[in-house]
């Protein structure tokens, strides 16, 4: 029969050695976000995309090309985009798919949007419709718009980015939204 300290020393030690294996063996997903702005300009040498949003910041990433570790992208999103180290195109607007945070971000698709302005509007959700998948929000004006949103909607989230489609908003939710006004209908172009 084991001593006391026998099998205390059996319940703490093959839990942890259980515990440690696990860990050591499971795999973690990049989580991917978003930012969009105007990609200025585009160094393939140093696979860098400098990134300029709407409020006048700059932000420079480098693109994934050397790693590759496993992520956890929207697929919808993913097949509307291009890998970051084809894209070419400085000038235009984009949504630039990333992870990692501040200067960490490494950048591993991006969403050409070409010249094409966006407007802005932030504000409080006020009322969600499922079923056609279009969002109201009250501005601090007290002004109301709705928004259209699609699978083709980047919709950036604290848990990654998701498309439009599978985007859930809560009255009371704080969101600004990049759209597009298409013959008197807004359609959400980049919601976070």
């Amino acid at each position: 029969m084991p001593s006391t300290a026998g099998r205390l020393l059996t319940r703490l030690v093959v839990p942890t050695i259980i515990l440690g294996a696990t860990c050591s063996v499971s795999s973690t997903q990049e989580v991917i976000h978003a930012i969009t702005g105007i990609a200025n300009k585009v160094d393939s040498s140093a696979h860098t995309i400098t990134l300029t949003s709407s409020d006048g910041t700059q932000t420079v990433m480098q693109d994934e090309t050397k790693q590759h570790p496993r992520y956890d992208f929207d697929k919808t999103l993913r097949a509307s985009a291009t890998n970051c180290s084809a894209f070419d195109k400085p000038g235009d607007r984009v949504i630039v798919y990333y992870f990692g945070c501040g200067l960490e971000r490494r950048a591993v698709a991006v969403k050409d949007l070409g010249q094409t302005s966006l407007k802005l509007a932030t504000g409080t959700v006020t009322h969600w419709d499922r079923h056609h998948h279009a969002v109201t929000i009250k501005a601090a004006d007290h002004t109301t718009q709705t928004f259209q949103l699609d699978d083709k909607t980047t919709v950036d989230t604290p848990m990654g980015v998701v498309n439009g489609d599978k985007f859930d908003p809560q009255n009371g939710d704080q969101v600004s939204i990049k759209y597009l006004d298409k013959g008197g209908n807004n359609q959400a172009v980049f919601t976070q």
